[in-house]
């Protein structure tokens, strides 16, 4: 009897997991409009100003969207460095046959953000990052341009978030988010939430795409056929 319990149980998950997979399927279908594919056939953007096009570049043979919520210390960008160098190291790929999708999130949206938006030091406190260079407290981005052989640097310098775009990572911010840290902005420097609104416009990193939330982009890069791995 035990067996057949045990038979039945597996023979249960693996059904399960067809069935999953094949409402993933489905949904990537009617999403792209065609079995497989990454594009928007299907399904257009109601309104501006959400930028989609993101979603045609997903295109690799293998494809993985990693979903970070938190800084902690630049954890999703080694993920992200790690799945290309592996990809590389294994199966001798180069970046052009993945698709990596990076999700900045909740209390992450700080990474996405230039210099001038870290010169008072606030978003390092919060983190207690370092320079990369010189170890003090962070008056500017840690994540990008960062130097060979800094340090104190929390990424290789062919992993920081400006290499990775550069290298066709498709990154993404929650504007959720971006709209709460306008109001921390706008009473730390005395200005009026529209300036601060303005100011994070201006310094958002370029080639970060805003979404509407991060929970919408991850599932949306999940359509789209990518694995999704919880960057912490």
């Amino acid at each position: 009897m035990t067996q057949r319990r045990d038979f039945i149980r597996k023979a249960s998950l693996l059904a399960a997991g067809s069935l999953a997979a094949g409402a993933v399927e489905a949904q990537s279908a009617a999403l792209s409009g065609k079995a497989g594919a990454a594009g928007t056939t299907g399904l257009r953007p109601a309104a501006a100003p959400w930028d989609m096009s993101w979603v045609d570049r997903v295109t690799g043979k293998y494809r993985m969207a990693f979903d970070a919520p938190e800084i902690s210390e630049g954890a999703a960008l080694h993920q992200v460095r790690a799945f290309l160098a592996g990809y590389n190291t294994v199966y001798g790929t180069t970046d052009a046959d993945l698709s990596a999708v990076l999700v900045i999130r909740h209390k992450a949206v700080p990474m996405v953000l230039g210099d001038a938006l870290w010169a008072d030091g606030a978003f390092a406190g919060d983190e207690k990052l370092q320079d990369p260079e010189t170890g003090e407290p962070a008056k500017r981005n840690p994540f990008t341009n960062v130097p060979a052989g800094a340090r104190f640097a929390l990424t290789w310098p062919d992993g920081a978030l400006d290499r990775l775009l550069a290298r066709g990572v498709i990154v993404l911010a929650c504007d959720m988010a971006l709209n709460g840290l306008t109001g921390r902005i706008a009473g730390r420097k005395g200005i009026s939430r529209e300036d601060a609104a303005a100011l994070v416009a201006q310094h958002l990193i370029p080639g970060v795409i805003r979404m509407p939330t991060g929970i919408f982009a991850t599932c949306r890069a999940q359509a789209a056929g990518c694995g999704v791995m919880y960057a912490v």
